[in-house]
């Protein structure tokens, strides 16, 4: 081991390398994060606000409304609505579409009718057993993919990581059929296409 990789070591961990296949990996993982940083901050400012306004067109104060298993971050003092709005993590935004069944407010009808998620892996799913998929399943997976990707890469992790069978970490499980699962997955090299994908369908180019 000559210096440069010693000082490698120092400055990121054994522990932390040990998670890639090498140095150029890990090197790699930052470049991608670098490209999609800014699109991940985006859509979630977007989404977010779209829910908002949705929620708002019934009840103004509906962030002190919510149901007791959805937790509302008020931060160490009372708070503008604007503010708590910008407080909340992308999770809480994915349990008040879940929960309110507010999907068509998150993404446009027409962006989610010829959608698939086959673009971003040859092996994901149209169908499950014998029906397409509806425009709410795939807001809702697309939700929990996108979260999947920014908590991954806000948390500094690998992104361009495989399973052992091949399929990319990036992935979601769906249970739409009382127990039987289906997984959902973006391929490394396709995340970018992913994200500027749903940025182009909120009206960002």
């Amino acid at each position: 081991m000559n210096m440069d990789e010693k000082k490698y070591i120092d400055l990121y961990s054994q522990a932390r390398l040990n998670g890639y296949f090498s140095t150029q990996e890990h090197e790699q993982n930052f470049q991608m994060l670098d490209k999609i940083a800014s699109k991940l901050s985006r859509i979630e400012i977007i989404i977010r606000n779209r829910i908002d306004r949705k929620m708002c067109e019934s009840n103004k104060d509906w962030l002190f409304n919510l149901p007791d298993d959805i937790r509302l971050d008020v931060g160490d003092k009372t708070q503008d609505h604007d503010t708590l709005i910008s407080r909340q993590t992308f999770n809480f935004w994915v349990k008040i579409v879940e929960y309110y069944k507010i999907h068509n407010c998150a993404f446009e009808e027409d962006f989610l009718d010829s959608f698939s998620f086959k673009k971003y892996y040859n092996k994901n799913k149209e169908r499950l057993n014998k029906y397409r998929l509806n425009n709410y399943q795939k807001a809702h997976i697309i939700l929990l993919l996108t979260r999947n990707i920014r908590n991954r890469a806000f948390h500094n992790e690998n992104l361009l990581k495989l399973r052992k069978s091949g399929i990319p970490r990036l992935s979601v499980k769906i249970d739409f059929n009382e127990g039987k699962f289906f997984y959902f997955s973006i391929e490394p090299n396709m995340i970018v296409k992913y994200l500027d994908d749903i940025l182009e369908s909120l009206g960002v180019k």
